[in-house]
């Protein structure tokens, strides 16, 4: 039988039972391959049956080609994208803003069921629906921190000579260490670093730490988040001036250059999946990652998330450390005191232009936003929901135990965060890799590594500054205060 005869009597069959053929749903998703299975078996499938459809999921791992995947002219007929990719798919025409097809009352109860909705408007007209919400937090061995909060002081005067190479003095003067890790600032975290590092560990010695991954999208946020840290402004931080900014790649240079990172980030390009080996193997003790990350590191005994710690007990999660300068005043205090925050990371459904169906692309990411569906992802992946009605319940929702401890660790963090987000430009993708590149030249072996804050500051605007304004053009800002707040009584 031929296909066009056979494609006749198909529908024919259709009609005749009174039925339309399913429609086809193109979604595309950044998903963990450990997600695949829940989102096709357990979330999309009621939305098929419900609405005679048969979503066709594809999942992309790199957000920054998102832009050109969706310009490509596949068909996709809605997509999740990260914040900072929003105004890039935005300025580049790809998306339908909600107005073309919901009426004004949608958009108003859409207001009401979400947090964060204005995040999704663009030169004020909505276009994104939020997904989810998450943060970077410290994710870290207690037993190796309770060991290192109780000798860290043999190695004080070792301490002092390293930091002496980059500050001319050395530790904060009358310096403890805190021993809870949700109190720590850059100094209590080199303290800790060289303490594991200086240990011989099976016969090695080498840094325990990792402050994220450098194979990985998240690279350049990562860096752009020790920016906030140290005070930038977000103005300063999209124009990778000022003294925060110089502080950050100051004392990147001193973690890289003194052995408190571990070597295999830079030399062997360490991902995601490397640093969640490394708290396998014992290469790690510490890292900066998401809370959805911290799920996949502790795990939960199931063949689709083992987890990577030998005693899953063992893991703790902190706050962000309180940034600042490396270079003390005359008080012998920072010269800059910084933050807790760093920039909250969401995810956000939106329609394509190009989408064939919007009201029913639409209804879809309603039903992945749904409150069943909200607490299957947050349960199963440590996302934190961005629903009204579940922001009050997450106590109900995760009892005790390690996932109430993660989520009070990244809520915490997300309020001290407060409105910070990365940069909402379309440039993003090009401004992370100035980032990316800088940090490579500048701080690790192997680059152009300064040491001193001054060299620092001049290559940054030598070189780096330049070029930020040649990929902004008349978007560079025209004040860039990105300079820490001083500390009391400093000069």
């Amino acid at each position: 039988m031929g296909i066009s005869r056979f494609c006749i009597l198909l529908g024919t069959a259709w009609f005749a039972l009174g039925c339309a053929p399913p429609e086809k749903v193109h979604l595309l998703m950044h998903l963990r391959p450990d997600q695949e299975d829940i989102y096709r078996n357990r979330i999309l499938k009621p939305f098929e049956k419900k609405n005679n459809c048969v979503v066709d999921l594809r999942i992309y791992r790199d957000p920054a080609e998102l832009p050109a995947l969706l310009a490509s002219g596949g068909a996709v007929d809605l997509t999740d994208a990260p914040l900072e990719q929003t105004r890039a798919l935005v300025g580049r025409g790809l998306m339908a803003p909600l107005d073309e097809f919901l009426r004004p009352g949608d958009l108003a109860a859409l207001r009401k069921e979400h947090f964060l909705m204005d995040l999704g408007t663009v030169d004020n007209r909505a276009y994104f629906l939020p997904r989810h919400v998450e943060t970077p937090v410290l994710i870290y061995l207690k037993s190796r921190v309770a060991e290192a909060a109780q000798y860290w002081e043999t190695r004080a005067e070792d301490i002092n000579r390293s930091l002496a190479k980059y500050n001319g003095t050395g530790l904060p003067r009358d310096y403890a260490l805190e021993k809870d890790p949700s109190r720590w600032d850059n100094f209590d975290l080199f303290v800790v670093g060289y303490y594991w590092s200086a240990k011989e560990i099976h016969g090695e010695k080498r840094g325990r730490v990792s402050l994220g991954p450098i194979a990985s999208p998240t690279y350049a946020r990562s860096l752009m988040d020790k920016c906030f840290q140290a005070g930038a402004t977000p103005e300063g931080v999209l124009a990778m001036d000022g003294e925060a900014v110089a502080d950050m790649f100051h004392w990147q240079s001193a973690l890289a250059g003194e052995g408190i990172l571990n070597p295999g980030l830079w030399k062997d390009d360490w991902g995601e999946e490397d640093i969640r080996e490394g708290f396998r193997t014992g290469e790690i003790f510490l890292s900066e990652a998401t809370q959805m990350e911290a799920f996949l590191i502790h795990g939960n005994a199931t063949e689709g998330m083992p987890g990577f710690l030998e005693n899953p007990e063992d893991m703790g999660v902190a706050m962000m450390p309180r940034g600042s300068s490396l270079l003390l005043d005359s008080r012998g205090a920072p010269l800059r005191a910084g933050k807790r925050s760093v920039a909250t990371r969401s995810h956000w459904w939106g329609v394509p232009r190009k989408a064939r169906n919007r009201e029913l692309s639409f209804r879809l990411a309603r039903h992945l936003t749904g409150t069943q569906n909200q607490v299957v992802e947050s349960s199963a992946f440590g996302m934190i929901p961005v629903r009204q009605d579940l922001l009050g319940e997450m106590g109900l929702m995760f009892g005790g135990g390690w996932t109430a401890e993660v989520f009070l660790a990244a809520s915490r963090q997300i309020v001290e965060n407060r409105f910070t987000v990365h940069p909402l430009v379309e440039e993003f993708t090009e401004v992370g890799r100035n980032y990316a590149d800088a940090h490579r030249d500048l701080c690790l072996p192997g680059g152009d590594r300064k040491t001193q804050y001054a060299d620092i500051r001049k290559a940054l605007e030598d070189r780096y500054v330049p070029r930020q304004r040649g990929i902004l053009g008349a978007k560079y800002p025209a004040s860039a205060v990105s300079g820490a707040e001083p500390t009391p009584g400093a000069p």
